[in-house]
């Protein structure tokens, strides 16, 4: 039996920088970067989508120096936040893009995402459902005592349109006003509307692929 205390819990907040603009005027603001990444998304299910019914999103991931397969909750809302339980298993980088090219069965991996998704499920045969992008910029922001990692994300998805935005994630939902209150005051000074995103990147890449 997988243990299932193995499931994390994953609290972001994400704001809609809607323009190349506005994630400019953001990145500006913000200064140095401390890190950046380049992913490459795929998102899986079975042909009459049975992980999607029972609630399920699975993912591989390609990241510069590693990938990733991770399995995410249908999210809840807390406020403005997305909360979601997830699951998630590290391969190699070739691997990941092994599987994204469909040379490699993301179901064939003995990682505990994928023991999991069997147990509950049974054995699956999955599909590619949409892949996309994403180049990430990483920067430290202290927000009152406490310092989160924000995300500033630029997604390009398969039907060329591209998507700004940035994700923070929270240890819990206690300090959600704190952030959400000093995210708007920042985008205010910065004359970006203040937008919470409803979707996320996996629901937008379904819509532009028009898979529903």
């Amino acid at each position: 039996m997988v243990d299932s205390h193995r499931m994390s819990r994953e609290i972001e907040v994400k704001l809609n920088l809607d323009s190349f603009t506005n994630y400019l005027k953001l990145l500006g603001f913000l200064g140095r970067i401390e890190r950046e990444e380049r992913h490459k998304n795929a998102f899986f299910d079975t042909e009459d989508r049975k992980l999607a019914e029972a609630g399920w999103a699975l993912r591989v991931r390609a990241e510069d120096n590693r990938g990733l397969v991770t399995i995410k909750s249908i999210a809840t809302r807390s406020g403005a936040a997305f909360i979601r339980q997830e699951m998630e298993a590290e391969i190699s980088r070739a691997e990941a893009l092994d599987c994204l090219a469909l040379h490699l069965d993301v179901m064939s991996f003995p990682v505990v995402p994928i023991d999991y998704l069997k147990e509950k499920l049974g054995e699956l045969e999955v599909m590619l459902l949409v892949k996309f992008e994403n180049l990430r910029q990483k920067k430290f922001f202290k927000i009152s005592d406490y310092t989160y990692v924000f995300e500033i994300d630029k997604t390009e998805f398969g039907d060329g349109s591209v998507d700004y935005e940035l994700e923070v994630e929270l240890p819990d939902t206690d300090r959600l006003e704190t952030v959400d209150d000093a995210l708007r005051k920042m985008f205010s000074s910065l004359a970006i509307s203040f937008e919470h995103q409803s979707d996320s990147k996996f629901a937008r890449a379904l819509q532009r692929a028009k898979i529903y």
